[in-house]
């Protein structure tokens, strides 16, 4: 079933694997709101059809500024009405291992990741309440399972995203909220292959089982899955969309 034009918030939305969640949700019937705190990219998202159709809404706001989370949702809800799907998709990441993590990017890596998420889902969820329904999609890693090699920091803030997408799933399903996690394998996005050669990218392909890497589509079909009604009955749950890279 389509969203009927409901309201539906996508975090890191301008770019890449949230690009294509805003697309997947706009197809699916969604105004979406593209939240993200990069303006450079916001700016180019307004030129594009979904932007000036108004099925989307550019949103320049930081997912770890509470303050500016609460009035933005405030202000979205009263001019677009209630949420019923939040997607917590923004994340950022900084080189380094183990043994040479700093405190400082710890500490900015955990707040996007995951303490960000947090606030996002806190004030969107005490919305939903209100109307006793919704849906949240958290954006995980396959990283927090050990299949990538990274930061310390974006590997445990993914695993606190899916320990606390389980107890969200708990504590919300009651008031008809359902709660699950994605957890995302080596994407074709943008920024990846900008960045690596083709002898890495064909290693990234071959760790996995289809021998592909997984495209933004992909995440964004599964999200509007987990946001429709025909996943009415899916809670608590983690959803690999790794080509195997990672199999729960």
């Amino acid at each position: 079933m389509s969203g009927d034009r409901r309201l539906a918030v996508v975090t890191g939305g301008a770019r890449g694997i949230g690009e294509a969640i805003v697309a997947a949700l706009v197809d699916a019937g969604y105004r979406v709101a593209i939240v993200d705190v990069n303006a450079k990219a916001l700016a180019k998202s307004r030129d594009t059809d979904i932007v000036r159709s108004g099925r989307a809404l550019p949103v320049e706001l930081s997912i770890t500024d509470r303050q500016a989370v609460e009035r933005e949702i405030g202000r979205l809800t009263d001019e677009h009405g209630p949420i019923a799907a939040l997607v917590n998709n923004a994340g950022m990441t900084l080189p380094g291992s183990f043994l040479d993590q700093t405190d400082e990017d710890w500490d900015r890596i955990v707040a996007v990741n995951l303490t960000g998420s947090f606030i996002m889902a806190q004030v969107c969820a005490r919305q939903m309440v209100t109307e006793n329904a919704g849906a949240i999609v958290n954006i995980s890693s396959v990283s927090a399972h050990g299949v990538r090699t990274g930061p310390p920091a974006y590997a445990a803030a993914k695993a606190g995203v899916e320990g606390l997408s389980r107890l969200m799933a708990v504590q919300l399903g009651p008031f008809g909220i359902r709660v699950n996690t994605v957890v995302v394998g080596t994407t074709a996005t943008p920024w990846l292959l900008s960045r690596k050669t083709d002898d890495e990218l064909e290693t990234m392909r071959s760790s996995t089982l289809t021998g592909a890497l997984g495209e933004p589509e992909d995440i964004g079909a599964t999200v509007a899955f987990l946001c429709s009604d025909a996943s009415k009955h899916v809670t608590g749950q983690l959803i690999s969309v790794s080509g195997g890279q990672w199999m729960p």
